[in-house]
């Protein structure tokens, strides 16, 4: 039985994880959030990890607020970050192999899609944080899965105040308002965390080389494409206009392609089967 411990486990991706990897009696699974190790205090990575001797860890905490890093890159550099470095250098030394998340945002977005090997050029500081990340987990550790995806969506995180995935937030906004706004030329891959749960575990179990993947679930749309799925999906009739990113000001620059092409694993359902299937269940 090997030992797996998952840090982020209250998070939405992180909730999944453990709930996938405890159905498996192959799995002795410790879920750890914030309230159990500081991963921004590498001594107590050390001395608490060191302890659980685990054979797998998965990091699945990050700083996700793309606008909130402009005014705390400090703390987005620290726990997108070094601590990305901190805990695969504590990987390397029990031998633990250790997967990691990142995002097509690091990007610059001036390709029709990214590619596992293609050069990052961040132009926002949640961006920069994210690739500090990925570079700090290469120098750390050999032994490491970083897996590169985009705008989650599954069941809902269980902790108060949770940012909201884009789908729970539009379905909630649409019991009180009849028309939206959607930016329409930033095009992505929305992913469902139940489906990056599961090829999590299976990139693991068929001990693919170490190294990038990017998993997401396939095909790509702008939020405006997104939205207009939710809303048919749901039969709710709503008024919805597409806008230009400049029409909608926020603080971080996004890249206006973040679309992450899977060549090195099998393919993820389309996102539109993924998000059908999320509805019914919701």
């Amino acid at each position: 039985m090997e030992k797996i411990l998952i840090i982020g486990a209250k998070g939405m991706l992180g909730q999944q994880l453990v709930k996938v990897f405890s159905e498996d009696k192959n799995y002795q699974v410790i879920g750890w959030d914030k309230e159990e190790i500081d991963i921004a205090n590498f001594e107590e990575i050390r001395e608490k990890i060191s302890v659980k001797k685990s054979d797998i860890i998965i990091n699945s905490a990050a700083y996700n607020n793309v606008d909130g890093c402009e005014e705390q890159e400090g703390l987005a550099n620290l726990i997108n970050g070094y601590a990305v470095g901190y805990l695969a250098n504590v990987a390397q030394e029990i031998n633990a192999l250790i997967v990691h998340y990142s995002t097509g945002y690091i990007f610059d977005g001036e390709k029709d899609g990214y590619r596992e090997d293609d050069r990052p050029q961040p132009i926002s500081k949640y961006a920069f944080s994210k690739h500090l990340g990925e570079k700090e987990l290469v120098r750390g550790t050999n032994k490491f899965y970083l897996i590169r995806t985009n705008l989650l969506f599954g069941p809902a995180v269980l902790v108060p105040g949770a940012k909201k995935s884009f789908v729970d937030l539009i379905l909630e906004l649409a019991e009180r308002q009849d028309s939206f706004k959607f930016v329409s030329d930033e095009i992505s891959n929305p992913t469902y965390v139940i489906d990056l749960a599961v090829a999590t575990k299976k990139l693991i179990e068929e001990k693919h080389s170490f190294g990038i993947y990017h998993l997401v679930n396939e095909g790509r749309a702008s939020w405006y494409d997104w939205a207009q799925e939710i809303f048919r999906l749901s039969e709710l009739k709503k008024e919805i206009m597409a806008i230009k990113s400049e029409q909608y000001p926020r603080p971080a620059k996004r890249p206006k392609n973040s679309v992450l092409l899977n060549t090195k694993f099998p393919k993820l359902r389309s996102w539109q089967e993924a998000l059908a299937e999320y509805l019914q269940k919701r």
